[in-house]
């Protein structure tokens, strides 16, 4: 009887070990981000070391999420965050301020102070910002595990 308790106390303890970084990867990205990269793995990606971006002011490095153009639902609305081409080929993110469309053309109107580099166009667009999360152990864990797990243990990349 002791040894059977002993037992699942163990694989208690194993198992909640081993679900800390999934917990905390949908508490960081939020439930429904969490569920929807197992549906589209190819549209979720991250960067680290956001030096190379224009607009990120820190002394730490952080992660950056983002949601790419193919995927299915992806939609700019204003003030959402969107990580793009700057016309002297420099990646930037900024908030949407304004869109208008002409044509079949749609420019999005950020707040960058330079009125040149405010308007955005979709084939410059990367992606949306989902989240920007503070570089720590428990992040670079849970988003190293988010990661190969839509990769790999996707059922539908298995079948």
């Amino acid at each position: 009887m002791k040894e059977t308790i002993k037992k699942i106390l163990e694989f208690s303890i194993f198992l909640s070990i081993a679900s800390l970084p999934f917990i905390a990867a949908t508490n960081m990205l939020g439930i429904d981000t969490f569920l929807d990269s197992f549906e589209n793995p190819e549209s979720y990606v991250y960067l680290k070391n956001s030096d190379s971006i224009s607009g990120i002011t820190t002394d730490q490095d952080k992660y950056i999420i983002i949601q790419k153009q193919n995927h299915p639902d992806f939609e700019i609305q204003k003030k959402d965050t969107i990580l793009y081409f700057r016309f002297d080929g420099e990646l930037a993110y900024n908030k949407i301020n304004e869109i208008n469309g002409v044509g079949a053309f749609t420019r999005y109107h950020t707040d960058e102070e330079n009125q040149e580099e405010n308007i955005v166009f979709n084939n410059q667009i990367v992606g949306k910002i989902i989240k920007v999360l503070d570089e720590n152990i428990l992040t670079d864990l849970s988003i190293k595990i988010w990661d190969i797990s839509i990769s790999n243990l996707n059922i539908e990349s298995i079948l």
